[in-house]
């Protein structure tokens, strides 16, 4: 299993509310296209609601006539052959029907750790960055697409400490860092690999894969955007300690994988259950 999926955001103002009839056309097809998405070999999730679509989310609470639509893929090559491949291609076509012609980039795609669900939030971050910044490793479009990540070696093992559903804050760390106290780590964890998003002060949002071994100790590869709009990636090596009460504690040394290159050694603890 890849440790890295592609996730997607597309949003578009329509011409009128989505029961009236200058929107009948477009709903009229959308049980059929989204069938038609869950089928396409790569398909891993999209944002529905109760309904089975995602007309009732607003990516800007501000504006209610901006639609979204949000999907994970197993890669762009998947996305690609569902977008342009398909009978999608259709309602692709013919969009000025029912929306609005984009006056400015309305496509954000960002590589996420294989079982994240991003939030509507997160997205619109994404789609945000994209805007300020154009195509980067940290959002980008079809016509000029990132690769994934590094990812760490598997090696399939049961690892001595659980990490899912743990949050942790940085505790210590090197001056040329950019976690601090107000960084927050959510993990996950499926057997050996473990994954977690980050974000808060000087990091915008990153996420990080790794995969344990029979010690429980962490080879991680990690990215994240800073607050001046740096794309960071690295590496590192994360030894964990069980703390009284259960609490977990991870030593970490890393290295950056851009830029300076630099190198540095950081501490993460979880967060207490008081907070």
């Amino acid at each position: 299993m890849k440790h890295f999926q592609l996730a997607q955001l597309n949003i578009g103002r329509v011409l009128g509310p989505i029961g009236s009839p200058i929107m009948a056309g477009f709903v009229a097809q959308l049980d059929e296209i989204n069938a038609l998405a869950e089928a396409t070999p790569g398909f891993v999730w999209r944002l529905k609601d109760d309904t089975g679509d995602a007309t009732n989310y607003r990516p800007y609470a501000d504006d209610p006539m901006m639609l979204m639509n949000m999907s994970v893929w197993e890669s762009i090559e998947s996305l690609r052959q569902y977008v342009y491949q398909s009978a999608h291609r259709e309602p692709l076509r013919d969009r000025l029907q029912w929306f609005e012609r984009p006056k400015e980039a309305h496509l954000a795609l960002w590589w996420i750790p294989a079982g994240h669900i991003p939030s509507v939030e997160e997205a619109v971050k994404r789609l945000e960055f994209r805007r300020a910044h154009g195509d980067t490793q940290a959002a980008f479009s079809f016509s000029k697409p990132f690769p994934s990540p590094e990812e760490p070696a598997s090696d399939a093992v049961d690892l001595p400490v659980s990490f899912d559903k743990r949050q942790l804050i940085s505790a210590a760390n090197t001056a040329n860092a950019d976690c601090s106290p107000g960084t927050r780590f959510l993990y996950r964890q499926h057997g050996a690999r473990v994954w977690a998003t980050y974000e808060g002060e000087r990091v915008q949002f990153g996420s990080l894969v790794a995969v344990g071994d029979r010690e429980g100790r962490l080879d991680m590869r990690y990215h994240h955007v800073d607050i001046a709009g740096h794309f960071r990636t690295g590496k590192c090596q994360a030894t964990p300690e069980v703390l009284p009460g259960g609490r977990l504690r991870l030593h970490e040394e890393w290295q950056r994988t851009n830029g300076d290159l630099s190198v540095g050694h950081s501490i993460v603890e979880e967060i207490p259950a008081a907070n």
